[in-house]
C-alpha cells in the first residue's frame, strides 16, 4: 500500500473498504456535527442511543486520532478532539475504494445506482 494512502484507510485484515467500523463512523459524525468534544461530550451522545462504556469511547476518539481523522489536543485536563477531515473527504475515500476493489475502476454502475436513489 502506497504511503499516499491516508492512515484511516489502511486496512488490516478483516477492516471493510471504509477502513473505518461502525462505532467509528458513528463517533466521527458525532465529533464532525459538534466541530470540538471532549471524551465525556461523546459519551454521553452515545449513551441517549446504547450502553457503552466511557472508557470505549476514549479508545476510540485516540484511534482516530492515531489514524489521522481527528486532532487531540492534550493541552488542557480534558482532551479536546476536532476532525482532522471533513466528512466528504472520508466518502470521497470511501467511494474510490469501492470503485476501485468492487467495480474495478467502473464508477457508470454506481452513478446510475446514485441516480436512482435520489429519484425515489
Amino acid at each position: 500500500m502506497s504511503d499516499a494512502t491516508p492512515k484511516w484507510q489502511r486496512k488490516s485484515r478483516g477492516r471493510d473498504l471504509s477502513g473505518l467500523g461502525w462505532l467509528e463512523a458513528e463517533i466521527l459524525r458525532i465529533v464532525w456535527d459538534k466541530r470540538q468534544v471532549t471524551v465525556r461530550d461523546v459519551y454521553e451522545e452515545l449513551r441517549l442511543r446504547r450502553r457503552i462504556a466511557y472508557t470505549t469511547v476514549m479508545s476510540v476518539l485516540r484511534n482516530l486520532a492515531a489514524k489521522g481523522l481527528l486532532e487531540q489536543d492534550k493541552s488542557a485536563a480534558a482532551y479536546i478532539y476536532t476532525p482532522s477531515v471533513t466528512d466528504e473527504e472520508v466518502a470521497c475515500g470511501i467511494l474510490d475504494a469501492l470503485v476501485d476493489k468492487i467495480m474495478g475502476g467502473r464508477v457508470e454502475p454506481l452513478i446510475l445506482y446514485l441516480q436512482r436513489s435520489i429519484v425515489k
